[in-house]
């Protein structure tokens, strides 16, 4: 309805000028009926306005009936005609033209209608342009781009709010429709207002997502502010459609209450068949809103011995590529529901252990300056941070010294691995350490035989 109008406004409001004569000729009562003498009844010899439908003494003024006080007859509201109304009137009478009529309307209101007209189009075309241009020359004066990108949308609606009423002004003064053809005027201006209202509302949050996604959203949190306003802006779309469609039921007369409790028992219905979906959507709203991990984020599973890399958060299902590129799409309910790690948030730098053995008999300082002086050598380890060789076992044969190290990524973690054990081994055999290895002493000792040939146990 709003959409860029390749028809120019002059052609569309002549169009619109015409429809609504035809509409208002239609529309319009006969001359006749205002002419046409009363019928004749019973009490037209004694009084001149109508008779009651069924006669009945009326109380006097301040009288009790039953002890209850009547309040006196509320008079039926009158037209009260204005200066151009009398003028055109008084025209026509001396011209002589109160009689002529062409298509079913006289003269007098043919002027009243064209008179009506020209109101419609002052008020289109004169009015909306100066609005426009006062909004303009309002907004040129703020640093700002996106009031006058608002400007710029709204302006058809406020065309058309202007437009309407200028028809509205120029149809309420018009005494050739009834009174019901008014209100029904009234109700479409009135649709017309809320309609066009809810568009410049819906522009003005389209406006605010743009300001807010280009100025104020952090750059380093694109993706992770991204999630959360696009559920805010499709919901602030479907509770200002859903406003704007009861207001227009109600102007209608129709029981709103009794349609909201019947989406309210329909809604219901379906929550009770969907709780797994339900379950899978309200778990994906809160990973948007509470955001323990993002799209391109590393993140763990353990309950579903599952990681990789976050490629999609829905409302329904995450799905994560695991690193021999395999897609997992797991139930957001899930993830709600179990430990996540995360490995990239909020700093990706990863710290990598290992564990390695040595023989007792070798020098434990000596080995752990060689751990230390490998694994420092190795590109990719960070220089800023510790290098540990600590022992977290005494074996029966061996130590267990647990080797830690931080690298910048944690995407290296197995190539690093691989590239500490190697210069671990390289430097131990250099430096000619020995790795321990099971030793078992076996003793065969030959037992003298007795004389009824059982062996002898010694010591």
């Amino acid at each position: 309805m709003y959409a860029n109008l390749k028809t120019p406004r002059l052609v569309l409001m002549a169009s619109f000028s015409i429809v609504l004569v035809m509409i208002l000729t239609a529309c319009a009562a006969p001359e006749s009926a205002s002419t046409t003498a009363p019928l004749a009844s019973p009490y037209a010899g004694v009084t001149q306005s109508p008779a009651p439908p069924t006669p009945s003494p009326e109380p006097a003024e301040n009288e009790s009936t039953g002890g209850i006080l009547l309040p006196p007859p509320t008079l039926a509201p009158t037209l009260t005609p204005d200066v151009v109304l009398e003028l055109i009137s008084e025209f026509t009478e001396a011209q002589g033209l109160q009689d002529v009529t062409l298509l079913r309307l006289s003269v007098e209101n043919w002027l009243n209608l064209g008179y009506s007209l020209l109101l419609t189009i002052i008020f289109g075309f004169l009015l909306s342009r100066l609005v426009y241009f006062v909004l303009k020359k309002i907004v040129a004066r703020t640093p700002s781009k996106y009031d006058d990108l608002f400007i710029s949308k709204i302006r058809t609606p406020i065309f058309v709010i202007i437009v309407t009423f200028g028809f509205q002004v120029g149809t309420v003064r018009l005494d050739l429709l009834e009174a019901l053809v008014k209100l029904r005027f009234s109700l479409l201006y009135s649709m017309i207002y809320v309609i066009s209202g809810t568009v410049i509302i819906w522009r003005l949050v389209d406006v605010l997502v743009e300001w807010y996604q280009n100025e104020v959203e952090p750059k380093g949190e694109k993706q992770q502010v991204d999630t959360i306003l696009i559920l805010l802006h499709r919901g602030a779309r479907v509770l200002l459609v859903s406003i704007s469609g009861i207001m227009v039921l109600s102007l209608l007369n129709i029981n709103v209450n009794a349609l909201i409790a019947a989406l309210g028992v329909g809604g219901l219905a379906i929550s009770l068949a969907a709780q797994d979906t339900l379950s899978n959507v309200i778990s994906g709203i809160m990973i948007a809103l509470d955001q323990p991990f993002r799209v391109g984020d590393r993140i763990e599973i353990p309950k579903m011995n599952t990681w990789g890399d976050v490629v999609d958060i829905g409302l329904r299902s995450t799905r994560i590529r695991t690193r021999d590129n395999r897609l997992v799409i797991v139930p957001n309910n899930t993830i709600s529901t179990d430990q996540v790690v995360n490995y990239s948030y909020p700093d990706p730098r990863y710290r990598i252990q290992l564990e390695i053995s040595i023989g007792y008999q070798e020098n434990l300082e000596k080995v752990r300056q060689l751990v230390v002086d490998a694994v420092r050598q190795i590109p990719g380890v960070l220089p800023d941070k510790p290098i540990d060789a600590l022992i977290v076992n005494l074996g029966e044969y061996a130590l267990t010294l647990r080797v830690r190290w931080w690298i910048e990524s944690y995407i290296d973690t197995r190539r690093m691995c691989d590239q500490v054990y190697t210069a671990i081994r390289a430097s131990f055999e250099k430096a000619g350490v020995e790795n321990p290895t099971d030793t078992y002493d076996i003793n065969i000792m030959k037992m003298p035989r007795t004389d009824e040939g059982r062996d002898r146990q010694y010591p």
